[in-house]
């Protein structure tokens, strides 16, 4: 029996490796539609008829090949700050700032984000580089894995992440969205700069997750800004919340039981619960109304 299940293991490893990695679409920013324009991404240059705002443009100022991603936090008169935001999804600034869509996985679950940046910080403002693996069940598409960094300080020079994915399910993703953003605070500063490029995946990963350890849930969901997080039989457990562009808004430790959340001084919106037990580690999409 041992035997078999140990074949059955390289098998599947096996077949994973010829699947491949999912590719980041032009991770590396060499091609563009124009100066403002990368191919395969959709940003948050703003068109107002008479005038453009370009929050993302073409730079040669690069790490590898001939060009980079710049995103640049502009002040829109009447509006306020607009963040540079690119992302391989869909995004909706008429809409509350939605990203949806993204691009398949191919069936595989990379265990590693990597790529390259540089940032120039405003008054302590903070860039977000991440990446959301999400499934589609048949009703709601839940989030499962989530990697990236966050960096409040200036970085002059190119710096390399190479983060790992962290998965909160066995389900096997078949979407991500990468969402770049200048800004990712709740106070945009005008000229925060992040320049971006080779983002790519590296690795891919297989783990299994304690059976009780499903059960742990939230409720209600849609809430007006109170909820509650159910652990289980797990003990010293901490609860954290991130908005949507990744900024830890919330954080509680030393959790068991039921335990009462409450957001509700937080804006409208989508959130994420990540709920750490041990070893072990959980998130939720959550939607505050």
């Amino acid at each position: 029996m041992k035997k078999f299940l140990f074949f059955t293991v390289i098998l599947i490893f096996g077949v994973l490796i010829l699947v491949g990695q999912p590719t980041i679409p032009n991770g590396g920013f060499e091609q563009w539609t124009d100066q403002n324009t990368p191919t395969g991404w959709t940003t948050s240059n703003l068109n107002l008829g008479i005038v453009t705002y370009n929050t993302v443009t073409r730079s040669t100022d690069k790490h590898g090949g001939l060009y980079a991603i710049e995103l640049k936090t502009l002040t829109i008169p009447m509006l306020g700050a607009l963040p540079g935001i690119a992302t391989n999804g869909t995004l909706n600034l008429m809409g509350g700032g939605t990203i949806t869509g993204g691009t398949p996985t191919g069936g595989v679950k990379p265990q590693n984000f990597k790529g390259y940046f540089k940032y120039t910080s405003v008054n302590n403002d903070s860039m977000a580089i991440v990446v959301l693996f999400t499934k589609w069940t048949g009703t709601t598409r839940d989030t499962v894995g989530f990697g990236g960094i966050l960096v409040n300080n200036s970085v002059s020079s190119y710096y390399g992440f190479n983060e790992p994915i962290e998965y909160v399910s066995t389900t096997t993703p078949d979407t991500f969205i990468v969402i770049l953003a200048s800004s990712a605070g709740y106070t945009p500063q005008e000229n925060s700069t992040l320049l971006v490029d080779d983002l790519a995946f590296q690795g891919v990963l297989g783990e299994t997750i304690p059976l009780s350890f499903l059960f742990q849930r939230i409720y209600p969901n849609p809430t007006n800004g109170e909820f509650t997080v159910i652990l289980g039989e797990y003990k010293n457990c901490a609860v954290e919340v991130y908005n949507l562009i990744g900024e830890k808004i919330y954080e509680k430790k030393n959790l068991e039981g039921n335990t009462l959340i409450d957001i509700s001084d937080k804006p409208a919106g989508i959130y994420f619960v990540k709920i750490e037990s041990g070893k072990e580690s959980k998130i939720f999409k959550l939607i505050k109304e």
